[in-house]
This record gives structure tokens, sequence and C-alpha cells, in this order.
């Protein structure tokens, strides 16, 4: 009895199917990584182009199976990080919508003129509250806005265009709650005279991607590119994206 041997083109064509297989499966998993629910499917399609591209690179196609074999991890990571910010998101929605049912309705500022407003009952309408003041929410982020000051900008290639001025509030961020709050989650925009402003990201601070643990606090300085006429600067406040809320801070600039 004779044994023939595989020849190695053969086996070569079967590890370069698994590499074709592995960059298709990495690719899915990837784009479908971003998508909620979706991507519960796309990581089983990722993790199957991990294995197949791992056992395809001892082929010919090793470029091509290490492609597949890093998007496929790839979809797997971005699929556990969009699924965590959607659970936490979500956990937040059900603590506020609790909060909403076992509270009694409060007026939107303290008797004691204290510069303070808190979220209540039954209200979703917007706060206006003046810079300086501070707003607590139901899951218990704090947050004020400083009265805005002029901005200097040193760098001359980064002045503001004609007809317009750098200004510059901090935000501070109390965490009232019981759980750990991400910061990254504040969504903060400003509108100057009626007009959007445009924030400048190369000055002031980054936002702050970090976890304060209950009684934390932070405060980082934000810059804001609004028109060198005068008029009613509007800061607009949400400490997350499943907030019922949202507050704007307000004054003459």
């Amino acid at each position: 009895m004779t044994y023939t041997p595989v020849p190695p083109q053969q086996r070569n064509g079967k590890f370069s199917g698994l590499a074709v297989a592995s960059l298709v499966l990495g690719i899915i998993g990837t784009c479908g990584s971003i998508v909620p629910i979706l991507n519960n499917l796309t990581a089983v399609a990722a993790f199957v182009g991990v294995v197949l591209g791992v056992i395809a690179l001892f082929g010919t196609r090793k470029v091509m199976a290490g492609i597949g074999t890093g998007l496929g991890v790839l979809g797997i990571v971005v699929t556990v990080v969009v699924q965590v910010a959607l659970v936490q998101g979500i956990d937040n929605a059900v603590k506020e919508a609790g909060a909403a049912n076992s509270e009694p309705a409060v007026t939107s500022r303290s008797n004691n003129n204290s510069g303070s407003s808190s979220d209540s009952g039954s209200s979703e309408s917007p706060k206006k509250l003046g810079f300086g003041e501070k707003h607590t929410w139901r899951g218990g982020e704090t947050i004020s806005v400083s009265r805005p000051s002029p901005y200097t900008e040193s760098n001359q290639f980064l002045q503001p265009e004609a007809g317009k001025r750098y200004v510059q509030f901090d935000v501070h961020v109390v965490n009232n709650g019981d759980d750990e709050y991400n910061v990254a989650s504040v969504s903060i925009t400003a509108q100057h005279a009626g007009k959007v402003a445009q924030q400048n990201y190369t000055a002031g601070d980054q936002l702050p991607n970090t976890e304060l643990p209950p009684g934390g606090d932070v405060t980082y300085t934000m810059v804001f590119e609004i028109s060198e006429e005068p008029g009613e600067l509007q800061v607009s406040v949400q400490p997350n994206a499943f907030a019922a809320n949202t507050v704007y801070f307000a004054g003459e600039v």
C-alpha cells in the first residue's frame, strides 16, 4: 500500500481560501460592531474570522490572513465598547425614570436662591440658568458653567476670524450619584446672538475621559468662537444622551 502525499499547491489553496474568508468576516465584524443589537451577530462573525485567520497564517497569504485577524479582533473590541456604553446609558435612563416616579415634584430653583436647580419629578421642559449657577440631574450629575471671559490665542495661525473673538469658561462636574460617572458623556454646545458658536478644540482643556467616583468632581476649560458684537451666549448642557432635560446657562457676553 502506497501513500500519496497531498501536493503543496493544494494545501496552500485551502489556506488561501481561509485567508479570504477571514478577511471577509473581519470586514463584516468591524462594520457591524458600531450597530447595537446587530453587533451581537457580527461579533460572532469576527470571532470566526479570527480563528480562520490564525489558521491561514500557516499558508502563503499571510498578509491577508493577518489583516483579517486584525479586523476581527478590532470588531470584537469595538462591539464590547459599544455594548458597555449602551448598557450604561440604559441603566442611567432607567434610574432617572425610577427617580421621576418616586420623587415628588419640586421647584426648579430652591427657595433660598442658592443658585442651584434640580430636575422636577414631572417637568421635562428645558431650564435656563445664569452663569455660575448649577443644576443637578436625577442621576446625581451636578454641572455648573462659570461666567465667560475673553480668551487670547498666542498662536498667530490660530487667531479668530475677522469680526469674531474667543471666550472661555470653566465646566465643573460633580458626581452626586451612587455609581461611577464618565465625564466624557457630557454634551456641551453653545450659541451666541442666535448663531451657533464653534468650539476651539486647540485651546482649553480636552474633555476628561475619566470615571468619577461618587462624590468626585472635575473642572475643565472650554473655548468658543463668537461674534465681536455683544449678545446673549447660551451654553446647553446634557449629562448624557439619555438625559430627559437640557439645561441652558445664559448671559450677555
